[in-house]
């Protein structure tokens, strides 16, 4: 029994290499447009938060981590910022250099999920959504339904809902639904603030994210109707209508 669970995770463990393998190599060709020099400010800035690491072992392979995110197009600010966040928090550097690793496997699925992404901080959104669980379709569907609209806030409330105790499957078909129907980035933005005040309130997350996303939805219906109902304006021509028929 404890030979076959062993062998099961080692499987388990190869097919996450591969996947992560497979990523990294096709991240390149998806982002050889966004290819970039890092420039003095980033790289000072990489410098500066390395510097605040003791060891020197874990400063080179950080170092070395962000130059190869760079060359491969990927952005490095959110890598330097993990760098800090764990400098601040006093976290062993051996803990900075692996989750500064995760973040950058991250941002490369994101890239390939949400080619062609629309900025670095969409990226950086991506990367921050599949930390929490949201599966790499769900960010190509939203790449498809909004193909040349920033998803950076679409995702932000996608993580904020999920972290906030929306069930994963939920969060994500509600976001997708308001993004079908043409939510706006502020209507989003708002159900997020929403749900968060309706949360603190004592309603169970599944059900504020139902109410508010049900709302908003009211809302786009409201605002359709509005538009296809509202008189011409002044400046239209009226045409007119066909003579009457005489009997």
């Amino acid at each position: 029994m404890r030979s076959t669970k062993r062998s099961a995770r080692i499987v388990l463990g190869s097919a996450r290499a591969v996947v992560v393998a497979t990523v990294f190599a096709i991240a390149p060709a998806l982002v050889a447009q966004r290819a970039v020099t890092p420039d003095a400010a980033t790289t000072g800035a990489t410098i500066g938060a390395l510097d605040l690491i003791d060891d020197v072992a874990t400063r080179t392979a950080i170092r070395t981590l962000i130059a190869e995110a760079a060359a491969n197009g990927l952005p490095t600010a959110p890598l330097v910022t993990k760098v800090r966040e764990g400098v601040a928090k006093r976290a062993a550097p051996d803990r900075i250099r692996t989750a500064t690793s995760l973040l950058a496997q991250r941002l490369a699925v994101a890239v390939a999920a949400l080619a062609t992404s629309r900025g670095d901080e969409e990226l950086a959104a991506g990367a921050d959504a599949l930390q929490v669980g949201v599966r790499q379709g769900t960010l190509s569907d939203m790449r498809r339904i909004w193909p040349t609209k920033s998803l950076t806030v679409p995702l932000g409330v996608l993580v904020e809902m999920i972290t906030s105790g929306v069930p994963h499957a939920s969060a994500s078909k509600r976001v997708r639904d308001l993004l079908l129907k043409g939510a706006s980035t502020a209507q989003l933005a708002s159900l997020g603030a929403n749900v968060r005040a309706d949360i603190a309130a004592g309603l169970a997350p599944d059900a504020a994210m139902e109410l508010r996303s049900k709302g908003v939805l009211s809302l786009i219906h409201s605002e359709a109707v509005l538009t296809l109902s509202s008189p011409a304006s002044p400046g239209t021509p009226i045409r007119p209508g066909p003579p009457p028929v005489k009997r």
